[in-house]
């Protein structure tokens, strides 16, 4: 399985950098948002609808959503320079409900009789998880592009570096040294150690590019910024796992072999995007 997990990413990083640094921003917009689309399509899964009509019209329900959206924000915005009412509420949504969702799982078993059993909330948590994100997302890819059409991109790349971090230090520290679980009842697999490694390989990543960058001033933010996405990114992943405990789903797809679905690939980001497009938008970047 190990070595599943191992060459997936290995083919599935590039295709994603590729994307990120080469699409012009209408192919980008397409790409993330067919992504996108597959997620909302097992969300559907997580409402508990296995009909492929009500998956397909969930699925097409949210394309149309991120076509707005993607209209809302489009690559000549000038944002975060220029201010943008969607735009800045949209963060805000996302980072509202992340703080929400975390409220949900620490008090997982006391808060699941509120929404398990119902379909439209769990539909609108959907909405509130992704839709956020997706404009997060182009958002933070779009930035001075017109100017430097790969500023964006780097951006996207630190992101995701700090998800992939957080991921690959809490699967390396956690898998043989994690004996303190973190929240058995939402993952089991979740460790103390595990986090700690992940928040560790952040914090390598951060002080690399710190190095290379000679020690800016705003160091110390950097620090504090990544630890709070790195907060999130486990979150993220904590809330998926929460949504598929209760509807008994181990992965959310099986697009990706040894990866599971779309969602389990991209629920740390989901939770990361928004709270990062503010940094970039309050700090100029992170």
């Amino acid at each position: 399985m190990f070595k599943q997990r191992v060459l997936t990413a290995l083919i599935l990083a590039p295709i994603a950098l590729a994307a990120v640094f080469y699409l012009p921003p209408l192919g980008f917009a397409l790409f993330v948002g067919l992504a996108f689309t597959v997620a909302a399509w097992e969300w559907a899964g997580f409402c508990g609808w296995q009909a492929t009509a009500v998956r397909a019209a969930f699925a097409a329900l949210f394309a149309v959503i991120y076509a707005g959206c993607a209209w809302a924000v489009p690559a000549n915005l000038l944002w975060p320079a220029q201010s943008n009412l969607f735009a800045d509420n949209a963060l805000w949504l996302g980072v509202a409900w992340w703080l929400a969702a975390i409220l949900l799982v620490l008090n997982f078993k006391r808060a699941r009789a509120l929404w398990e059993h119902n379909t439209a909330i769990k539909a609108v948590m959907g909405l509130l998880t992704l839709v956020p994100s997706f404009v997060a997302v182009l958002l933070v890819r779009f930035v001075n592009i017109e100017q430097s059409p790969f500023t964006g991109a780097w951006l996207i790349f630190g992101m995701l570096g700090i998800v992939w971090a957080a991921d690959i230090g809490g699967y390396l520290i956690g898998k043989p040294f994690g004996k303190h679980k973190l929240l058995p009842d939402v993952s089991p697999g979740k460790t103390l150690e595990g986090f700690f490694g992940g928040l560790g390989f952040v914090f390598l990543l951060v002080t690399g590019v710190a190095y290379n960058q000679g020690w800016p001033e705003q160091t110390a933010i950097w620090y504090g910024a990544a630890f709070l996405l790195t907060i999130l990114s486990v979150f993220g992943d904590l809330s998926e796992s929460m949504f598929k405990r209760v509807a008994g789903l181990k992965d959310s797809g099986s697009i990706f072999p040894g990866h599971g679905g779309i969602m389990d690939r991209i629920d740390s980001l989901t939770a990361t995007a928004p709270l990062f497009a503010l940094f970039v938008a309050t700090l100029g970047g992170i």
